[in-house]
């Protein structure tokens, strides 16, 4: 009988530590479109877990600096000890062409702490066909008149 309620509170004990320490972290990151364009809306779409269950995202910070996007999440959790998953889109708008870098740092929500952050995600946003089509025009022009100017004789 005694061996039996020592194996209970060890238990008891061993559940109550667990508790107190949780974790997030970030299982996957994407971008959608894949391959966006300077006319697409683009989202991010993260899937992650955490240590205690209920998980959500409470809130998130965004920053672009340059070519540098940095997203941070702020992860609120309950006391269940189960790991849940999460999931959560943030849609950003329309981006520069150009080759980008994703980070995602997830937080704990409950005192800040940082608690995983992602590999970088590289992604590339393409010119518009129709921009790059009417470029492409417009060099085909400027370039036989700049041809002409070079051969007419000085008066």
């Amino acid at each position: 009988m005694k061996t039996k309620i020592v194996i209970i509170m060890a238990f008891v004990i061993a559940l109550t530590s667990t508790s107190t320490a949780t974790t997030v972290w970030i299982d996957s990151v994407n971008v959608i479109p894949e391959q966006p364009l300077e006319t697409d809306i683009i989202t991010f779409d993260i899937v992650g877990r955490a240590s205690s269950s209920p998980s959500e995202v409470g809130y998130d910070e965004y920053a672009q600096n340059g070519t540098s996007l940095q997203l941070d999440l702020y992860v609120d959790m309950g006391i269940s000890t189960m790991i849940s998953d999460w999931t959560y889109e943030k849609q950003i708008g329309t981006l520069n062409a150009g080759t980008y870098s994703l980070e995602v740092r997830a937080f704990d929500n409950y005192d800040d702490t940082l608690q995983y952050t992602s590999d970088p995600v590289y992604f590339t946003v393409v010119p518009e066909p129709t921009t790059f089509v009417l470029f492409s025009f417009g060099l085909l022009i400027v370039r036989p008149l700049s041809r002409r100017k070079r051969q007419c004789p000085n008066i």
